[in-house]
């Protein structure tokens, strides 16, 4: 075991953020000379990408005068994590918080937030992610001085992987990056990732990861599902579709699946979108139109945050071998969405006509 380089004494959080290590993932049905990597996002101080952005989109607000360290109120709807990094930074930097979120929310994250001193307003599961929006713009009205950063249309949330993931990508291959494996939520992963990584090599695949129950990019079509990060029922218009080569869709059982081998096999313990793109990575690296490439991943954050959809999961299990009904909540229906809906609002535009090779 070599003894990891020497870095300078941090001054605050955010001098953690990025620089994630890359590491090989192992797959039993690899094709020969393929290999895939995966950044280790969890290796940021709160644990996920999303220190990322949470970073970018407070510092440019702060340029941009409109917030002033040490006042003001941050209001954000998500999923979970970028309310986590959001809760830290705001902790470090005197701000106070309100995170919106929905019910299907695990309560580690909820716990989480709490912790780092977040007020937690909760919207009803059936209104998604759309639902936890609308609240927070109802919160942000209200609220004078507050700062609404809206995540899923803030460009500097695509800037932050621009500027960071894309390189330190890029640099940690030596260059050698043929494919790019991606779950898509706000998207800004993805396109500031990807922008970056085909600006060096425009030959590069980029792959999106969507939910089986939610394919709005593969047919304009929001529904639930139970993979957290994953999209909210629309595309976000921080996800720039035109850098999508091809999209594989993973259903919920799947993703879960994903990350209990990681956790299992690998001894990397994820959370549930980094078994969505686990599992699809693996698919790919399987597929005869992969063999001999450098497949690359970002594993979003952890899966302590998740402890309790494993109880729940294990209990089902457990259940229905012994022949009883599940009380674990199913996917649920998906419901009914506006094609190929790109905000919250309407939109007119036609369903994406991608395909997946895998």
């Amino acid at each position: 075991m070599e003894s990891r380089k020497t870095r300078p004494i941090a001054d605050s959080i955010e001098d953690l953020i990025g620089s994630t290590p890359l590491i090989r993932l192992h797959f039993e049905d690899t094709a020969p000379g393929t290999q895939v990597l995966a950044k280790l996002e969890a290796a940021n101080p709160m644990s996920t990408s999303k220190d990322r952005a949470a970073l970018y989109m407070l510092r440019a607000a702060e340029g941009r005068g409109e917030l002033t360290p040490g006042s003001g109120t941050v209001i954000e709807a998500t999923s979970g994590n970028t309310g986590i990094s959001l809760a830290a930074l705001c902790a470090a930097r005197g701000y106070r918080c309100v995170i919106v979120l929905p019910d299907s929310a695990t309560r580690e994250r909820i716990g989480m937030l709490r912790a780092l001193g977040a007020d937690v307003v909760r919207t009803p599961r059936e209104q998604g992610y759309s639902g936890a929006i609308a609240k927070a713009e109802e919160l942000h009205a209200a609220t004078p001085g507050s700062w609404f950063p809206r995540q899923h249309e803030n460009a500097d949330n695509v800037r932050a992987h621009y500027e960071t993931t894309g390189p330190e990508i890029w640099a940690d291959t030596e260059g050698r990056v043929d494919v790019l494996v991606c779950g898509v939520g706000t998207g800004g992963t993805l396109t500031g990732t990807a922008a970056y990584l085909k600006e060096q090599n425009p030959g590069i695949r980029v792959v999106a990861v969507e939910p089986e129950n939610s394919p709005v990019l593969t047919q304009g079509t929001g529904g639930l599902h139970r993979i957290p990060g994953l999209n909210g029922g629309f595309v976000a218009p921080t996800t720039d579709v035109s850098l999508i080569d091809y999209v594989v869709t993973v259903t919920d059982e799947d993703a879960v699946a994903g990350a209990r081998q990681l956790a299992r096999r690998q001894g990397i313990f994820a959370g549930v979108s980094s078994g969505a793109v686990a599992h699809a990575s693996a698919r790919l690296a399987a597929h005869p139109d992969y063999v001999g490439a450098s497949i690359v991943t970002l594993l979003p954050d952890t899966g302590e945050r998740y402890l309790s959809l494993w109880e729940e999961e294990e209990a089902a299990a457990a259940r229905e071998s012994a022949g009883k009904p599940s009380a674990a909540r199913s996917p649920a229906a998906p419901q009914p969405a506006r094609q190929a809906p790109r905000t919250p609002q309407e939109s007119p535009e036609q369903p994406l006509a991608l395909t997946t090779k895998a």
